[in-house]
């Protein structure tokens, strides 16, 4: 038998501590059940549930699970504060999904989008303008993010935060580029200039992703800045068409104000409520509703535009 310690950290600027949890913790890591430190023996592996068998739970990944739950509950005993082990919050996993509510908030956002792509494709065909094909992609790009969102918050893995992390940047990046392209879309070169700028920019940070060494500060702050600039840009043309006197306009004018409201949730922290609703999973729920306001204001957009073409013909 060993005596097993569990590392956790007190914060980015915090000690890490190590929790003496006393011996025969974590019987899966003997040489009977796992003698690799990966994977069970076959014989063993009713240890877990199904669930946990099909995200794919390894011997090291059980021991990890359950040696933090035994030092939260050695902390708490002590009456000290739970702190985050790995960087991560504890959190109760459900049907072998790692952070359950962060999948459940994914999960609305993704149907949000596909419901309100479904009112656009039969709407407006892409064959129809070069415009409706943008917000098509668009879609898709987005609803692609928030399903690698609920894969990443199910079980994270190197592999699963990468792909994470660059269709979220997809995502926010895509917002701004349907606004420069939607605003300047006469102006082909500045559009051509700008969006050849924005790629090469993604195609440098999806690199630096891949390279396992992330900066999460780094990577929030060009989230943010992609988003605030594609936000700004919307907020102006939707003033601009309100001033014009449509009344459409007031969609993006609450999409922009509600995300701006929304997203401190996402840049502070707090432990979760109840095991499962950390700021992160907040925010993720807080944004579930904003693509009906969006989409909206694109539907509305589409046919002010096709309005005006019709009247020119």
């Amino acid at each position: 038998m060993h005596v097993n310690y569990c590392q956790l950290d007190a914060g980015r600027a915090g000690p890490v501590i190590l929790v003496n949890l006393g011996r025969g913790l974590c019987p899966a890591m003997n040489a009977q059940a796992c003698p690799d430190g990966l994977l069970f023996r076959q014989n063993t592996t009713i240890q877990q549930d199904f669930w946990c068998r099909l995200f794919s739970w390894r011997c090291i990944d059980e021991c990890k699970y359950h040696c933090m739950w035994s030092a939260v509950k050695k902390l708490e005993n002590a009456g000290r504060q739970v702190v985050k082990f790995h960087g991560k919050w504890p959190f109760k996993r459900i049907m072998g999904m790692q952070e359950p509510a962060s999948v459940f908030a994914s999960l609305l956002n993704l149907l949000a989008n596909a419901y309100m792509y479904s009112k656009l494709r039969t709407e407006f065909s892409i064959k129809s303008r070069p415009m409706v094909l943008l917000w098509h992609l668009f879609a898709l790009v987005c609803m692609n993010a928030w399903v690698w969102s609920m894969v990443f918050h199910t079980r994270d893995t190197p592999f699963t935060e990468f792909m994470d992390y660059t269709c979220a940047l997809s995502m926010v990046m895509g917002l701004y580029v349907a606004a420069v392209v939607r605003i300047l879309h006469s102006q082909k070169k500045i559009v051509a200039t700008l969006l050849t700028g924005s790629l090469l920019y993604f195609a440098t940070h999806v690199r630096l992703l891949a390279t396992g060494v992330v900066d999460y500060d780094y990577n929030m702050t060009v989230n943010v800045i992609f988003g605030a600039v594609g936000s700004f840009i919307w907020l102006v043309y939707a003033g601009y068409l309100s001033a014009r006197g449509s009344r459409y306009s007031s969609r993006m004018l609450w999409f922009v104000t509600c995300s701006a409201v929304v997203l401190p949730l996402e840049l502070l922290d707090f432990p979760p409520v109840r095991r499962a609703w950390d700021a992160h999973a907040v925010w993720h729920l807080s944004t579930a509703p904003l693509p009906l306001l969006f989409y909206q204001f694109v539907i509305e957009d589409l046919r002010y535009t096709q309005s005006r073409q019709d009247k020119l013909l």
